[in-house]
């Protein structure tokens, strides 16, 4: 079943009488099922993993949209940091520096360690007590591309995003 096909049955599966209870959704209460409508697109969230680094935790969403999927991440570092991320084909190296330059992009790290998966909701391709290290890196000039690079095993895997606001998504309960 395509991705609308699935948007629309959502839709017809509400019960009309609950809508008057009206369940409403934020980015920190998604579920799977919840459909989340970006740059006009709409994205069925089909999956989560929760990350744990020490006691940094971090949340990202699978989201599956009738052209591509993505995936929205979601931490709090004194205020709530959302970015949306496009899986890349690009083959990647391991980082071995502070700078890497990606796809004609140079990029210039911030974040680099190792995170077991606390929690995992639907499909997502991880387990739980699963270990991955990961590189959050930044675009040096311009600071709005960002290069997620995560090793499961000896797999290397790289994601393209930008940050985002809460205003640039609606949400709507699946359930």
């Amino acid at each position: 079943m395509g991705v609308m096909a699935r948007v629309k049955e959502i839709f017809r599966s509400r019960n009309v009488d609950k809508e008057k209870e009206k369940v409403t959704r934020s980015i920190q209460s998604l579920a799977l099922n919840d459909i989340v409508t970006f740059d006009l697109e709409d994205y069925i969230v089909i999956g989560k993993i929760t990350y744990k680094d020490s006691d940094w935790e971090w949340t990202v969403y699978h989201l599956e949209g009738e052209r591509n999927n993505r995936w929205l991440s979601l931490e709090e570092d004194d205020e709530w940091i959302i970015g949306i991320y496009d899986k890349s084909s690009t083959p990647i190296e391991e980082p071995s520096s502070r700078t890497l330059t990606y796809e004609g992009t140079e990029f210039q790290l911030q974040e680099h360690g190792s995170a077991k998966i606390k929690e995992v909701e639907g499909s997502v391709g991880a387990s739980v007590n699963q270990t991955v290290q990961y590189w959050d890196m930044v675009d040096k000039e311009t600071q709005e591309k960002l290069l997620s690079i995560e090793k499961w095993g000896e797999s290397l895997e790289a994601s393209v995003g930008q940050e985002i606001t809460e205003k640039e998504i609606s949400i709507i309960a699946g359930t």
